[in-house]
């Protein structure tokens, strides 16, 4: 949502249109970023397919190793094997999967109960999301990212990698899990700031449809 095309209310107190300024100002580059790394992490479809392939043609031909080198590789340790190509698809749907959810919700998208959502009034709802993003969805980004920290970290100390000649560096895989949690809960945040603006400036308030979240 470009903010620079919203109508502002002249009739409304200076402190809402001040403070309607202030929460979108906070809110576009958080929104931003998420939208922006979705719209990125869309071509890893194309990774996932690519790997897909590769995993058919290689098991057509009964060729377990693709290439060999000598030094090992970031992830990739020291061959591409049949198991490598196969690791790699989950792998990449992973990331696609943390990542692109901070993109749904940007994109209204996401699973939401409109049987009670599509009743309310639009200030209902920005307070609904408001109340929700603080209380459970930030809470809990923030929860499950702290707790997977552990995990991250011996993975890493451990080295822990394939046991069937797939990918190494597994921590990079496990790291993606708090990483794209926090980018959620930094989207939630823009979210707030959002909604913050449309209550206190309603000129700024767009059809749901091709909204913000």
């Amino acid at each position: 949502m470009s903010y620079k095309q919203l109508r502002v209310n002249p009739q409304l107190p200076g402190w809402r249109l001040s403070g309607a300024r202030w929460c979108a100002r906070l809110a576009c580059p958080l929104i931003g970023l998420g939208r922006w790394l979705g719209q990125v992490s869309s071509w890893l479809v194309l990774g996932v397919m690519l790997a897909v392939l590769a995993t058919v043609v290689m098991n057509a031909f009964s060729a377990n190793e693709l290439v060999r080198w000598d030094e090992k590789v970031l992830l990739l340790g020291k061959a591409i094997t049949i198991n490598t190509m196969t690791e790699l698809q989950w792998h990449l749907f992973g990331l696609l999967t943390l990542i692109g959810g901070s993109y749904a919700m940007h994109a209204n998208m996401h699973v939401r109960v409109d049987m009670l959502h599509h009743r309310m009034s639009k200030a209902t709802r920005h307070w609904v999301e408001i109340i929700g993003h603080l209380l459970l969805l930030i809470p809990f980004c923030i929860l499950i990212a702290w707790l997977s920290k552990h995990m991250v970290q011996m993975s890493y100390v451990s080295g822990e990698q394939s046991n069937y000649g797939g990918l190494t560096d597994r921590y990079l895989i496990k790291g993606a899990l708090p990483a794209g949690l926090i980018l959620l809960a930094l989207g939630a945040l823009g979210q707030v700031f959002d909604r913050l603006a449309r209550i206190l400036d309603p000129a700024r308030d767009v059809e749901e449809s091709s909204d913000a979240g």
